[in-house]
């Protein structure tokens, strides 16, 4: 499947969108959208999130969550490359 590109910016709000929609993921935080060459998939970025109103214990259980709603969205969108300049 050919991956989407979008703006960074975009790329992040829908990020962002989809991990407030997965049950148990509406207080993820992004912490960071890194854009690099292509991955062995093919994807040119990937990200970091934090649930920083948790304990550690408790992030852990949702960490899975948010890491499945990462993948999916890195099989389906690149960051363009006039978002790269």
């Amino acid at each position: 499947m050919e991956r989407l590109t979008k703006p960074l910016s975009e790329l992040k709000h829908l990020i962002n969108l989809c991990l407030r929609q997965e049950p148990g993921c509406h207080d993820c935080q992004l912490r960071a959208v890194c854009v690099h060459r292509p991955d062995h998939t093919g994807c040119n970025w990937s990200a970091e999130v934090d649930f920083p109103e948790r304990s550690e214990a408790d992030a852990m259980r949702h960490w899975r969550q948010a890491r499945r709603v990462l993948m999916m969205v890195r099989a389906q969108y690149n960051v363009g490359t006039a978002a790269q300049a």
